[in-house]
């Protein structure tokens, strides 16, 4: 699948991709790591751990463009459920972030407690 045509890589404002990211009913890093796997459209070798989150992160060469934004929805059961799985996302993405900056590219990424106001992405194309 093209992701420069996948519903859930709406524009933002300035251009770049938007890439939401539900995680409703989310409680495990497993999970957590799944989720962001399919909609990033990850590669084959991406390994389900840290490290290969953050190698894909730094990456992200099988997407359009060199500028993200990555929306996290509906983050509460997992902030809840596995507060430091959470914070070490948080510390991931920060040095995803900074690499991007210095690489002249620009990833950044927010959190919604719920999901995001915009039209959701038709059935089945969530994870």
């Amino acid at each position: 699948m093209n992701p420069a045509r996948n519903p859930r890589f709406p524009q933002a404002r300035d251009g770049h991709p938007c890439i939401r990211i539900d995680l409703a009913g989310c409680t495990t890093k497993a999970e957590l790591l799944a989720r962001i796997a399919h909609t990033l459209h990850f590669p084959d070798w991406f390994g389900h751990n840290w490290d290969a989150l953050a190698d894909c992160l730094c990456d992200l060469s099988w997407l359009p463009g060199t500028s993200w934004h990555i929306e996290f929805n509906n983050v509460e059961a997992l902030n809840s459920a596995e507060p430091a799985t959470f914070a070490i996302l948080l510390e991931i993405l920060a040095e995803a972030a900074s690499f991007w900056l210095d690489h002249d590219g620009l990833l950044d990424y927010g959190f919604t407690p719920g999901g995001p106001e915009a039209t959701p992405a038709p059935a089945g194309t969530q994870p």
